[in-house]
């Protein structure tokens, strides 16, 4: 995660800017998470595909490996992301209450390019710096609060494994 700092408040041109940037990007990772439904009598072709599918996983698991060693990012640290805020451990370049910037969070390891949704710092408060969401258009608000619900249930299903 990264706080790119800006000058005063979003205005609605640059928030429709960001939202259409995030839209991409969260669409993308929706089309990699996206897994075809099983069929139960599968003609030649299915199994072409399925095994096409294997391949194609096999290859975008390796160029994830191999992705951050070649690319500059972040490091990682832990985040908790709703459709309204991101909070985050504070630091001392932790941005002042009131201020505003770009929150640039790398969701997918296969996506080059990071979430980078307009915020406002709200609060810092035991080690825990949080930020408020700026409102988005419909479509990006929509398919950020469908990320946030297929990671949340992904997070319960992992955790009934265990």
């Amino acid at each position: 995660m990264r706080w790119v700092a800006v000058d005063g408040a979003f205005d609605a041109a640059a928030i429709d800017y960001w939202s259409e940037a995030n839209l991409r990007v969260l669409t993308q990772i929706a089309q990699f998470e996206e897994r075809g439904v099983p069929v139960e009598q599968p003609t030649p072709q299915d199994l072409e595909i399925q095994r096409l599918h294997a391949k194609l996983d096999l290859l975008l698991g390796a160029v994830a490996e191999l992705a951050p060693r070649f690319l500059d990012r972040p490091p990682r640290q832990p985040l908790q992301l709703s459709w309204r805020s991101l909070s985050f451990p504070a630091d001392a370049q932790t941005p002042a209450i009131g201020s505003f910037g770009l929150v640039e969070v790398h969701l997918h390891a296969l996506v080059l390019q990071p979430l980078r949704w307009p915020a406002r710092m709200e609060q810092v408060s035991a080690g825990i710096a949080q930020a408020e969401l700026l409102a988005a258009n419909d479509a990006a608000q929509q398919a950020l609060e469908r990320h946030v619900f297929q990671q949340h249930r992904r997070a319960i299903a992992a955790a009934r494994r265990s």
